[in-house]
């Protein structure tokens, strides 16, 4: 049996194999080279070695030129990337806020203002945006404590509902600019979830915000932030999913 495939005139022969390896354990996988040899009309699979770098650009070189390994800046803000996720940080600053009343919550109202962040950490993981706040000034650690992020829009997970603001283009995707113009151009409905102190301990959210467009503190009062139990860790945790499952769901969620 002869094995190639015809597409738009190009014809290809089966040449080489790629085999994983998976351990179920820890989910580590490694992968082997093979040559495809053909052994009485039939393709046979060869002994194999370990892929290695040069492998890796070859195989990527032939797949996907567009994808290439190549050279890149690294903002220095990025924590972590991989797995298909970019996780990066931004320091307590102000911010511009633009707030506009919702038919879910009769305290929310129409507003714009410079207003206060805490820190903040967010991951970028299948086209969705999660946003996290954490106290201090200094750049995160594994061991970070991350907090809800005291923020309209966002459930309390961390996942940031878009609606239609449309996340950034595939050519901007692993650009933490991208993604922060997204959520902080967009407006500011409504609480995702009607649980007392979970969004801003000790006060009504959408009060909360009011006062600071009318008056905004110095600093973001950082007693107002919910801890989440999560640190950083868990969010570079090849086990995401279940790291954000632990997180009680807020009561009145929507």
């Amino acid at each position: 049996m002869k094995v190639d495939v015809k597409s738009f005139g190009d014809s290809y022969e089966l040449s080489a194999a790629v085999l994983i390896y998976t351990n179920v354990a820890t989910r580590h996988a490694l992968a082997t080279k093979h040559d495809v040899q053909e052994h009485a009309g039939r393709p046979t699979i060869r002994p194999g070695a370990p892929l290695n770098e040069q492998d890796y650009r070859v195989l990527v070189e032939a797949l996907a030129p567009a994808q290439q390994p190549r050279m890149q800046w690294h903002d220095p803000r990025v924590l972590a990337r991989g797995l298909g996720r970019m996780l990066w940080w931004s320091p307590p600053m102000k911010r511009s806020f633009f707030f506009r009343k919702s038919q879910h919550n009769p305290r929310t109202f129409d507003g714009r203002a410079l207003c206060p962040c805490p820190g903040l950490v967010f991951l970028a993981a299948a086209g969705e945006l999660y946003v996290y706040a954490f106290k201090g000034s200094a750049a995160p650690t594994r061991a970070t404590r991350l907090y809800q992020a005291p923020f309209f829009n966002v459930w309390s997970r961390g996942k940031v509902c878009v609606g239609n603001a449309g996340v950034p283009p595939q050519d901007r995707s692993e650009d933490p600019q991208a993604w922060e113009q997204m959520f902080f151009g967009s407006h500011f409905t409504h609480p995702n979830f009607t649980e007392p102190d979970r969004l801003t301990v000790g006060v009504d959210p959408a009060r909360f915000w009011r006062a600071q467009v009318e008056k905004p503190d110095a600093q973001f009062p950082e007693q107002v932030l919910f801890d989440l139990g999560l640190t950083v860790e868990g969010l570079i945790h090849v086990d995401l999913a279940a790291r954000l499952e632990a997180i009680p769901r807020a009561t009145g969620e929507f």
